[in-house]
């Protein structure tokens, strides 16, 4: 009798943990996120640190001007190019899985949009914060003096920065000084779109485009023109600056990522 009723408890304890793991959104990697209610959407509070697609191909690491799907993982940060964001895009249903959990995707401009105009026809949702882009940060933003004041919504948004890479003019940066530097400074985060912006590029590239290193004979600060690429929508939040602003990058830019559910 108390070895079946062992076996029943162990049964029961099974059956809880398996339904607790397929309630749980996982990664191909096996990574596992938190996830958050904001009105009608369901987000990921994290961003995503996958580095293999769905179908379980690797994807390439950063190199200067590659021109396929690639990441960048670096300080606890995980940034994509536009091409592996949207990878696989218009396939299936019309929603842009790219690197998302199966039942999630890539956020349209449209959803991100959805997602600043909930959170600012909601000023309840601000708290203490008393602004839309400190109720999305996290309380762990660096600079934030009141860091108690934010994240009232949990979306915890980090300041990500991203990374230039142009495919015939690329800013090769230190790693250990100049992009830690960089994405400190700018002390924003960017997350990419599945929605390309349809006025880029204006016109073809510059044939004399080429790769210069800063510091060396002929670096001026240039990082290329941004006319020539091909351009997709991201959603910019800046806990200084509000509400958090629609922008756009050349695909090339290595961005963070926020999935939605479907």
């Amino acid at each position: 009798m108390k070895k079946r009723l062992y076996f029943a408890i162990l049964a029961v304890v099974a059956l809880l943990f398996a339904c607790n793991r397929e309630n749980e959104l996982v990664d191909t990697d096996g990574n596992v996120y938190e996830t958050v209610r904001v009105g009608t959407q369901t987000w990921m509070s994290q961003d995503l640190r996958v580095t293999h697609s769905p179908d379980g191909s690797a994807l390439r690491e950063f190199r200067p001007g590659l021109e396929e799907p690639s990441y960048l993982a670096y300080g606890g940060k995980t940034l994509y190019n536009a091409m592996a964001a949207q990878y696989g895009a218009g396939s299936g249903d019309g929603l842009v899985r790219g690197l998302c959990p199966k039942g999630w995707h890539l956020p349209s401009r449209d959803e991100w949009q959805v997602l600043s105009d909930y959170v600012t026809a909601h000023p309840e949702l601000w708290g203490t914060s008393g602004t839309v882009s400190r109720a999305l940060a996290s309380q762990q933003w660096p600079s934030a003096e009141n860091p108690t004041a934010l994240n009232q919504t949990g979306f915890s948004a980090m300041p990500t920065g991203y990374l230039i890479s142009y495919p015939r003019h690329t800013e090769i940066l230190d790693y250990e000084e100049n992009i830690n530097r960089r994405w400190v400074e700018r002390g924003s985060t960017y997350y990419w779109s599945a929605t390309h912006n349809e006025h880029y590029p204006l016109t073809p590239p510059a044939p004399n485009d080429s790769i210069v290193i800063p510091g060396t004979p002929g670096w001026g600060g240039w990082l290329g023109n941004d006319s020539f690429q091909v351009h997709s929508y991201i959603f910019l939040l800046n806990i200084n600056q509000d509400p958090p602003r629609i922008s756009s990058l050349p695909d090339v830019h290595y961005c963070a990522i926020r999935c939605v559910k479907d």
